[in-house]
């Protein structure tokens, strides 16, 4: 960040002056932080759809950006929501988890490094009894058929993002700071 100088004697009116100098670069402080926040958010989000629309299922999972500015800080959240299909006697199989984490060895023979740490991955899903075979089938409701899988390939949506934005972050506070 570009360094501040401000300047004073010990007058009253020097002293005000400095004081509005402080209240305004405390102001720009804050704007360049809210920038920073949506920028790299902004960051994850396009890199999170993308990921997303790899997959079949992407057409079932919505990603966005909360934003809660507060007083003296910026933070925003990136969220995305799958869809949960249910059936009677299983487990809900959650869309967002299989393309994030996959369903099947065949597409996910190297894991989402995140898998270990948040417990989840190929074979974790309850009951699941095939993830470790070439394929399975599937009853299809709207086909009243049986289809052939080889599962889900990960295409680690959220997992790319925020290696995305770690990996821009210095770059973008530089330029929203105007450092060097």
């Amino acid at each position: 960040m570009a360094k501040k100088t401000i300047s004073m004697t010990l007058s009253t009116k020097s002293i005000q002056a400095a004081i509005k100098e402080l209240e305004k670069y405390r102001d720009s402080l804050q704007a360049k932080c809210d920038l920073l926040v949506s920028r790299l958010a902004q960051i994850g989000q396009t890199v999170a759809i993308q990921h997303i629309s790899e997959s079949p299922l992407g057409n079932t999972i919505t990603v966005r950006v909360d934003k809660a500015p507060q007083l003296m800080t910026s933070n925003a959240i990136l969220i995305a929501t799958g869809k949960t299909v249910t059936a009677e006697d299983r487990e809900p199989f959650y869309t967002l988890l299989a393309v994030e984490f996959g369903a099947g060895i065949f597409y996910n023979s190297k894991e989402n490094p995140k898998a270990p740490e948040l417990g989840f991955g190929v074979g974790t899903y309850p009951g699941q009894i095939h993830a470790f075979e070439d394929g399975w089938y599937y009853w299809d409701d709207k086909t009243e058929t049986w289809r052939y899988t080889h599962g889900i390939k990960a295409t680690m949506p959220m997992y790319n993002a925020e290696q995305q934005i770690i990996q821009q972050y210095v770059k973008i506070a530089r330029e929203v700071f105007g450092g060097k």
